[in-house]
């Protein structure tokens, strides 16, 4: 039976959620901007047949403090280190969606000793890596936040995590020639991200794989679970075997 258990943990005064299944070698799962856990439902019922899986929820999103301090990409960083100190992991395989995914993307760079293997979906390590209307669309958002956030504080700490989407991100292509830990880049046929960039990840990090799945969008992993899981089980198995 599938052992499953949601924990909090203390950081300073804030806390963390984090939830926790199944048995074996660990995969911690980051999410995308504005989202939690949840959206990994498919792959925390799968992969926790295989692995004991770690899904959480990243500072500022879902049931995790958003913290009175200002909202970092170095600080979201900070707590998965301290998360995986928390459960003793030396160090762990990791799927990283979205924003969650340029989170892995330095993770493998800058704690290579903490990252098993990593797959990223949908990620990019620039913010112009995003299509032009959409990266457009982050811009606009962030404005209108900054200026309502004068005034609401809710406002004022959505507009600090959809600045994880522009002036947070803080990769080069040096940070992705660093990486030398096994790599599977995914990506959707009609994803976000701009296919030029995704190409440029696949060529910056030297033990890359790239895949696109075909007739998916940015969120492949909801569009084509089993397809998706399957392709990540493979590329973590072969690592399994010596691959």
């Amino acid at each position: 039976m599938n052992e499953m258990k949601d924990y909090v943990i203390l950081i300073n005064e804030d806390s963390l959620f984090c939830h926790v299944s199944g048995k074996g070698d660990p995969l911690l799962l980051l999410h995308g901007n504005e989202e939690d856990h949840t959206i990994f439902n498919n792959q925390i019922a799968y992969f926790s047949k295989f692995y004991q899986v770690f899904a959480l929820d990243s500072r500022g999103h879902g049931r995790s403090d958003h913290g009175k301090n200002l909202l970092t990409f170095e600080k979201i960083v900070s707590d998965i280190i301290h998360v995986l100190d928390y459960f003793h992991l030396e160090k762990t395989a990791i799927i990283g969606f979205s924003d969650g995914g340029n989170v892995g993307l330095y993770l493998a760079s800058h704690y290579p000793e903490r990252v098993a293997e990593l797959v990223v979906v949908g990620a990019n390590y620039r913010p112009e890596g995003l299509r032009k209307k959409d990266f457009l669309q982050v811009k606009l958002l962030y404005g209108y936040l900054k200026w309502v956030g004068t005034i609401s504080k809710s406002k004022q700490r959505r507009k600090e995590v959809i600045d994880l989407m522009w002036h947070q991100i803080k990769l080069n292509d040096n940070d992705l020639k660093r990486i030398t830990t096994r790599t599977l880049i995914v990506v959707g046929e009609n994803d976000v991200i701009q296919k030029s960039h995704t190409k440029k990840i696949n060529d910056l990090i030297v033990k890359s794989i790239l895949i696109t799945l075909p007739e998916t969008t940015h969120f492949l992993m909801i569009e084509k679970p089993d397809l998706f899981n399957s392709l990540v089980k493979d590329f973590l198995l072969e690592t399994d075997r010596g691959g």
